[in-house]
């Protein structure tokens, strides 16, 4: 990992649960069940949740914190076991409860006996919880003695899917968390920068985010479709938090398999529309692909501030400044319509350059939101319109500009008041886009402008 100066990770010190169990239990759903809506990917298929969910939820007026670990198997076999069981033990080490959720409906089996044997390490409460209690005919199987050989009693019955019985278990939780170092309380969200990482699977968004954090908080792998959930990662530059978004890996869509791949590009593509600032990366070692074009296009389209991220930088081999300049030029021909975003180069992996990722993010979220008054929009206009006529673009009428004025931020919109009964060429409206951009530096992010016919 690099010396280079990260940001501070955001930490409001509040008393967390941690969801441990086996694979299909039901963690994820009780963890959206708490969190009050959906965060995390529900299904049947083994092994859905990887990298652990994290969220912030309200109980009682204040707010605590939940961890959502990935099912354990006990299989060395099973793909990413090893990482999820990391991930498993980060989430205990930082919690203050722990939630050992079992499947009531299908009994006890021998992975909860090595999952029980893990937990009696730890000094920490620790909650056998019977899931799947979601009729009145399951509530007797807590009462069978099989749970009790795990050493926690019998199980508390709860039905993530219809949410009985999780009221009660949270208020049995806060009350351990009266005795815990941490305690609930109240928080005040500052305003964030909220920002998704976009890109085709491979290309580096995991290892982006654990570069950032500064440790392996997300699981990083050559395999295709590794994320299969959006992370995220609160942390302050200077004055500012930002909130980054590890999205899933987003590949053609004939590519795209059925299920879990498309729930989690779904899932991806939302979050990207929540967000202030989009960083597109693009993998240096390999031409731009098609993918990438409509992810481009996408952006564009819901009119999200951009940057794109080149990454993998330290592995081509030509570093030459001539050499990174016609990458800018290859890169801005193949996205003409992301003119605006501006490019970076960086290694995740090494660090990299990824501090300059953070000032650009702060410009392009204020730029987003930049008011010009009318004053000043007017004196620029006087001055361009000197220099620049607009030549005829046909109509009854030569084009004669009135004034532009800012209508609208996030993103920015202006209108251009023409004479009536002519028409300003598109290519003149382009030239007055540019040169607002270039004069008041709206950095990586995407103004409109429309014309409006005024009879003065």
């Amino acid at each position: 990992m690099t010396t280079e100066r990260r940001p501070e990770v955001v930490d409001y010190k509040l008393p967390t649960i941690a969801l441990v169990g086996r694979v299909n239990v039901g963690k994820s759903s009780l963890f959206n069940c708490i969190m009050e809506h959906k965060q995390a990917i529900v299904s049947d298929i083994p092994g859905t949740t990887r990298t652990r969910n994290i969220g912030n939820f309200t109980w009682r007026g204040v707010q605590s914190r939940v961890v959502d670990a990935g099912g354990l198997t006990f299989d060395e076999n099973e793909e990413f076991e090893k990482d999820i069981l990391n991930q498993t033990e980060k989430a205990i080490a930082e919690a203050d409860v722990v939630l050992f959720v079992v499947d009531i409906q299908d009994g006890l089996l021998p992975q909860e006996r090595a999952i029980a044997k893990l937990l009696h390490k730890l000094k920490i409460p620790v909650l056998l919880v019977g899931n799947k209690v979601d009729s009145p005919k399951e509530r007797p199987l807590v009462h069978e003695a099989d749970w009790l050989k795990l050493g926690y009693g019998e199980p508390i019955p709860v039905s993530a899917a219809n949410g009985v019985g999780v009221g009660d278990l949270l208020d049995d939780v806060y009350k351990l968390f009266n005795k815990a170092k941490r305690r609930p309380k109240k928080v005040t969200i500052v305003p964030q920068i909220r920002v998704a990482i976009l890109g085709k699977p491979n290309v580096g968004k995991s290892t982006l985010l654990n570069q950032i954090a500064g440790e392996e908080i997300v699981i990083a792998s050559p395999i295709a479709h590794t994320t299969r959930e959006t992370f995220n990662l609160l942390v302050k530059w200077n004055e500012h938090v930002i909130n980054f978004l590890d999205t899933a890996g987003i590949r053609r869509k004939a590519h795209v398999d059925e299920g879990l791949e498309k729930i989690g590009v779904s899932q991806s593509i939302s979050h990207m529309e929540e967000t202030d600032v989009v960083m597109l990366l693009i993998d240096a070692t390999e031409p731009v692909s098609n993918q990438e074009k409509i992810l481009a296009s996408l952006i564009d389209e819901k009119r999200r501030s951009v940057i794109l991220v080149v990454n993998k930088w330290d592995l081509v081999e030509d570093h030459s400044e001539e050499n990174r300049k016609e990458f800018v030029k290859t890169l801005y021909g193949m996205y003409p319509h992301l003119q605006h975003a501006e490019i970076v180069f960086i290694s995740a992996l090494t660090g990299f350059r990824v501090h300059q990722l953070y000032d650009v993010i702060v410009a392009a979220f204020e730029a987003r939101h930049k008011i010009i008054d009318a004053m000043t929009m007017d004196t620029f206009m006087v001055e361009l319109l000197k220099k620049h006529p607009p030549k005829r673009g046909g109509g009854n009428l030569p084009p004669k500009i009135y004034g532009v004025k800012q209508l609208a931020t996030d993103p920015p919109y202006f209108q251009i008041s023409i004479r009536a009964k002519s028409i300003l060429a598109k290519s003149y409206v382009k030239f007055v886009e540019r040169s607002i951009r270039e004069h008041f530096g709206f950095v990586g992010t995407p103004i409109s402008l429309y014309t409006k016919k005024t009879k003065q």
